[in-house]
């Protein structure tokens, strides 16, 4: 078998929206608007909002930040926010700066998202919020037993779809299935502007809070008057908004092309001791990542395909939040033992429309390999161990 170099990561941009980049610059640089938050940013926010079924949209920085912003708006300071461990670190950080209070859930394996069971126990009428974070893009398989219980405690839930662009389930589409839904646009996720984020809610109240807090706690009518003291500046530019708007263009196209390649690694590996996690039901998944379990230990396995040139992406998460330096004395007590688990036993191979069916079939090809080397191993190890 040839050796490949796979990447983590490749960006192409097709010669139309190249051509729409260039003359929506010419566009910007030619009028007499200002290069902030004017026509292309408006345009964006009205393209994602239409297509998140959302009656409000909210370009701002970027993910963190959006989830800061929801946060505060739905007013947690100094109150428990619920969020899965097996998350990106940046979650808790916005708990943080939105004054809110930690509190870790467990999650559960068939689609990386938050254990209901964990979120029963824990939630209470006095909880600040709920963050779902739909991992890969997958839409939990307990959503409409999520969305209920925070009904019943009167708790907002907030979705942390960074990785989730305009996946549906049923008639659950992302961004609107709880109060707040926030969205990332880092240059390796399913849609970019190089750096950005986005808020999507049908609260016209948390809409207008969240505006205001973005802009520095100004108030809306009145720029010269601040109405809250923990607003920040996480505005965008009109070149960012104008990619933003030329991106909604194509994710569909691009997006497909992920569920290709996913069903690709899922029909080569389906009759290994590995398991490639799917959304169930109804519905489309953005498959931001392809998350396969694995029965060994996922840093062998990652350091076994960079020897043979796949580097893996990252995982989703093995540090989770608990596990982190800055959070392991407070988390000591925790008891996460799906998270604990699962952390260790995954791997992420590449996932992303520039990749080739030929790359995905090599990758899986080295996977197989690896758990027969693997087996081989542990075969001898253990036959050592007996003698």
């Amino acid at each position: 078998m040839k050796k490949l170099n796979i990447p983590i990561f490749r960006l192409k941009f097709d010669f139309k929206s190249k051509f729409k980049f260039l003359k929506g610059s010419w566009d910007i640089l030619s009028s007499d608007r200002p290069l902030g938050e004017s026509k292309y940013v408006k345009e964006f926010e009205d393209k994602f909002a239409k297509m998140s079924d959302a009656k409000y949209a909210l370009a701002c920085s970027n993910g963190t930040t959006a989830i800061e912003l929801a946060l505060k708006s739905l007013g947690v300071y100094n109150k428990k926010v619920l969020i899965p461990s097996n998350t990106f670190f940046a979650t808790s950080v916005a708990v943080t700066n939105a004054g809110g209070i930690i509190e870790l859930l467990d999650m559960e394996p068939q689609s990386f998202s938050i254990c209901l069971k964990d979120l029963e126990s824990k939630i209470t009428p006095q909880t600040g919020a709920v963050i779902i974070v739909h991992i890969g893009g997958i839409i939990s398989h307990d959503i409409n037993k999520i969305v209920e219980l925070c009904k019943k405690h009167n708790v907002p839930l907030v979705e942390d779809a960074a990785h989730a662009h305009f996946s549906l389930k049923g008639t659950h589409r992302v961004g609107v299935i709880g109060d707040v839904g926030t969205f990332s646009f880092f240059p390796t996720k399913v849609m970019t502007t190089g750096e950005g984020g986005m808020i999507t809610t049908n609260n016209k109240e948390l809409y207008d809070k969240m505006k205001s807090l973005k802009n520095f706690g100004r108030h809306l009518e009145d720029g010269g008057v601040i109405v809250s003291p923990t607003g920040n500046n996480f505005k965008i530019n009109e070149f960012t908004g104008l990619l933003g708007s030329i991106e909604c263009d194509r994710v569909y196209s691009r997006i497909q092309k992920r569920t290709e390649l996913l069903e690709r690694y899922r029909k080569n590996l389906e009759k290994t001791k590995y398991k490639v996690i799917k959304q169930k039901g109804n519905g489309t998944c953005a498959n931001y990542k392809a998350i396969v379990i694995t029965p060994m230990d996922g840093a062998w396995l990652k350091k076994y395909c960079k020897e043979n040139g796949i580097s893996l992406t990252g995982e989703v998460y093995r540090i989770p939040v608990h596990q982190q330096p800055l959070y392991k004395e407070q988390f000591s007590s925790v008891n996460l033992p799906n998270t604990d688990y699962y952390s260790k036993h995954h791997v992420c191979p590449p996932l992303y429309p520039e990749l080739s069916i030929k790359e995905v079939d090599y990758i899986c090809d080295i996977l197989k390999q690896a758990l027969i080397d693997y087996e081989e191993q542990s075969s001898k190890t253990n036959s050592d161990k007996k003698d």
